[in-house]
């Protein structure tokens, strides 16, 4: 695999593992943002992401980085031997 390639796979399957805990930080935010502004008392912190979402985006980046990994140790030249 090509190093640009397998650098994009790598870094696209980080973000997409990312993806669930970056959406609850700023929905948690903006709740927190809404009750600091207004005269609203109370307001559910309940994720908006999915169980079924959370593990698709795990197993998906996880997948990918590991596509990375393995098609680059696959291409790889072994190291020339001294004799």
């Amino acid at each position: 695999m090509k190093t640009p390639v397998a650098v994009t796979l790598i870094i696209m399957g980080a973000l997409l593992i990312m993806v669930p805990a970056i959406s609850d930080y700023l929905y948690q935010r903006n709740v927190v943002e809404l009750l600091s502004k207004s005269n609203v008392t109370s307001a559910s912190l309940v994720g908006q992401i999915s169980t079924e979402y959370r593990l698709g985006c795990l197993l998906s980046g996880t997948g990918m980085i590991a596509v990375a990994v393995i098609a680059s140790l696959k291409n790889s030249s072994p190291l020339p031997t001294e004799n």
